[in-house]
């Protein structure tokens, strides 16, 4: 029953975002997403996520992206180093909605993680670095995110998200772009959650709205045994 009455609270609150920002339909996007952190040991950790963007509501897609890396951790489950590789698809459209071709990325990335508690809330620091190769040029960007996870009931199985992420594009020692997002998110088990929530995403002359759907999964390889 409470699990149904949570899945409710989240169904409210996609249609609140869709409320909001149904006059913006033309700047309005969906990402549908997939986390996964997959403890190996104390000490490493595999790391992936897939998304599907839509450069409107539903079915234009934007951008496809997949990637996956090794993490080491410095200190229990903290302190985070990782190592990982990129695949992305992006489609381009031009004024009329029509397609201009996909362009592929294939990117390598370094990031440092951090992970502290305020209280009953908890914070999230990413330092990312990418190396970004395409077919006939070469980006270097990095990238600052901050999270916060502030839970509301039961704990930490309702809770609210914000995060901010910068973008800076080095190789060309500009801004790149800026996300900023809130939502809300459901614990299913105590390895995995549901989380909705409206980004803004804003560049050099474009601000689009995104609804994002997220599942996020953190079931170990292996089970640690108890003796």
């Amino acid at each position: 029953m409470l699990l149904i009455k949570r899945i409710f609270l989240l169904i409210g609150f996609i249609g609140m975002a869709n409320n909001i920002v149904a006059s913006q339909t033309n700047n309005l996007g969906t990402w549908i997403v997939y986390f996964g952190n997959q403890k190996i040991n104390d000490k490493w950790n595999i790391q992936s996520d897939f998304q599907y963007r839509d450069y409107r509501i539903l079915g234009q897609r934007n951008q496809f992206l997949a990637r996956a890396g090794l993490g080491y951790n410095l200190k229990a489950q903290n302190h985070n180093l990782l190592l990982g590789y990129a695949y992305v698809a992006t489609d381009s459209y031009d004024e009329f909605d029509l397609s201009t071709g996909t362009k592929i990325e294939n990117r390598i990335y370094q990031q440092y993680l951090y992970k502290n508690k305020i209280g009953s809330n908890s914070t999230t620091h990413r330092f990312r670095l990418e190396e970004r190769f395409f077919s006939s040029e070469f980006g270097l960007r990095g990238r600052y995110f901050i999270s916060l996870q502030k839970p509301i009931w039961n704990k930490n199985s309702t809770y609210l998200s914000m995060y901010n992420e910068l973008f800076v594009d080095i190789k060309a020692a500009q801004f790149d772009r800026n996300r900023f997002y809130t939502g809300l998110g459901i614990g299913i088990t105590e390895s995995l959650r549901i989380e909705t929530g409206y980004m803004i995403q804003a560049q050099k002359n474009i601000t689009r709205g995104q609804i994002q759907l997220i599942l996020f999964n953190n079931l170990p390889i292996t089970k640690n045994n108890k003796k």
